[in-house]
């Protein structure tokens, strides 16, 4: 090979290389999107295609809301210093419709900023109504993550999941009437992911009141509960305001098993929330954080009185 090919085949890489650096946002990003309102249980599960110009975004944004898929053309622009991505106003159907046919739609900008590490590249941010429809139209938050599987769409193998799941579910309890696909779309997650256990905490009550807050800035963490691996919550925002659950403890088990999983990371991972455990007259405070890749378990043994 002669002394100028290499300079060739060197330039023709660094160019490659180069025009990747410039376009990070190219790809799908997918993510389920959490309304930020208290006691809200609806979500979306959506997927953002996106094609980037420079600082010109173009593209697509698909979500499964209840039983319909929406598709909207959107634009946007991406500051290369801040990493911060605006998407130009589209419309969304209202978090509170009943039925997708006759749906109110609230008309809503996107916010968000990249993140890019080892492991992957992240979008995390939210969807902001405008100023016409903000008091009707809470903000919507999504950690998008890319797909690098590019002969994948994450939309549509979630739903695949999603079905999967319920079906299984229906194999266990073919009683069962109807299944919340959500419902079941998390309990298949949770028993894919690995379980870490941070503490043993030692109770005498049976019957014990739990509190869950988010212990740093309002960043849009939600979480959803298990207690010996069934759900008993499932994904709420986690605020300054604490989410309250009573649980009661099964004594025929050598100790009961409380996780908090993780439906998101929020702006700042990872998911992070400070738990309070009132045990009667005694209270204990927990710091606990999950992630995507793991969940935060807590043990609780019962003090025989």
């Amino acid at each position: 090979m002669t002394k100028n090919l290499k300079w060739l085949l060197l330039l023709l890489i660094f160019i490659a290389l180069k025009g990747y650096a410039q376009t990070p946002l190219d790809g799908n990003w997918y993510s389920t999107g959490t309304v930020v309102i208290e006691g809200s249980t609806n979500s979306y599960l959506g997927e953002l295609k996106l094609k980037q110009n420079g600082r010109k975004l173009t593209g697509e944004f698909n979500y499964y809301f209840r039983d319909s898929l929406f598709t909207n053309k959107i634009t946007g622009e991406f500051d290369y210093n801040s990493r911060y991505i605006v998407i130009a106003p589209f419309p969304v159907i209202l978090h509170s419709t009943t039925s997708t046919k006759n749906g109110v739609d609230c008309s809503m900008r996107g916010e968000f900023m990249l993140r890019i590490s080892r492991v992957g590249s992240y979008l995390s941010g939210k969807f902001v109504a405008e100023d016409n429809y903000k008091y009707t139209c809470p903000e919507i938050a999504f950690a998008f993550e890319k797909n690098v599987d590019t002969t994948s769409n994450p939309i549509f193998e979630a739903k695949k999941v999603t079905a999967a799941a319920i079906d299984s579910l229906k194999k266990n309890d073919p009683a069962t009437p109807t299944i919340d696909p959500i419902v079941a779309l998390i309990t298949k997650q949770f028993e894919e992911r690995p379980k870490y256990v941070f503490r043993d905490l030692f109770v005498e009550e049976k019957n014990l009141d739990l509190e869950f807050i988010d212990n740093g800035a309002i960043d849009y963490d939600s979480i959803s509960v298990f207690l010996n691996n069934k759900l008993i919550m499932k994904k709420s925002m986690l605020t300054h305001i604490p989410i309250k659950l009573k649980i009661t403890l099964n004594d025929s088990l050598p100790y009961n098993e409380l996780c908090m999983f993780a439906n998101n990371e929020g702006l700042i991972p990872p998911n992070t929330a400070t738990m309070t455990v009132i045990d009667g007259d005694n209270k204990n405070e927990i710091d606990m954080n999950s992630s995507l890749h793991s969940t935060a378990t807590l043990k609780l043994f019962r003090r025989k009185k």
